[in-house]
């Protein structure tokens, strides 16, 4: 059974121009379509925590792309790996970094807050079996960040992640590879 999607024609901006987007990458638009529904929920997500959040925020843009493309690559989302990975360059990351990410999460040209940043992603995925930020990955946290930034790192994570569980959950992603175990 699919949900109800409104006709591309009946959404108004911003995500009309997203879909635009992801179309142009070779990506699923299902789950706009279907958001467009709620116009509250897109001011919410496109809006507040994109545009607000993680376009703009405390931290380095290149810093929050790292930990989105990780979760990415840890969930197989191919909704996610289309559009994260053309943001992640565009946004400074070198190709052997974005590999790195969707190997083990680790690059001897990350600096520290942004293997931090990864390492973090990693723990706080849906698929680390504890789910747990250890007291080494909490001190380089730490270290690296003002705890304002912390606040904005671990909100950025968490919505990321939930997003992915609902729309693995909703069969709005597909996989494009096996999940990797953190």
């Amino acid at each position: 059974m699919n949900f109800p999607i409104l006709p591309v024609d009946q959404i108004g901006s911003p995500l009309r121009e997203k879909i635009g987007t992801i179309e142009a990458l070779g990506g699923d638009t299902r789950f706009f379509q279907f958001a467009a529904h709620a116009p509250h929920v897109v001011q919410l997500y496109w809006v507040q925590f994109y545009q607000d959040v993680f376009f703009k925020g405390l931290l380095p843009v290149r810093l929050k792309e790292i930990a989105r493309l990780r979760l990415a690559a840890l969930n197989g989302c191919s909704f996610c790996q289309v559009g994260d990975r053309a943001s992640a360059m565009a946004n400074g990351l070198l190709e052997s970094e974005v590999e790195a990410l969707f190997g083990d999460g680790q690059s001897p040209t990350f600096s520290a807050a942004e293997q931090a940043s990864a390492d973090a992603a990693t723990r706080m995925s849906n698929f680390d079996a504890e789910g747990v930020l250890d007291d080494r990955l909490k001190a380089t946290l730490m270290q690296c960040f003002e705890p304002d930034e912390l606040v904005e790192l671990f909100a950025v994570i968490g919505i990321l992640t939930g997003m992915a569980r609902m729309l693995h959950a909703a069969g709005f992603i597909t996989r494009t590879c096996e999940t990797r175990p953190a």
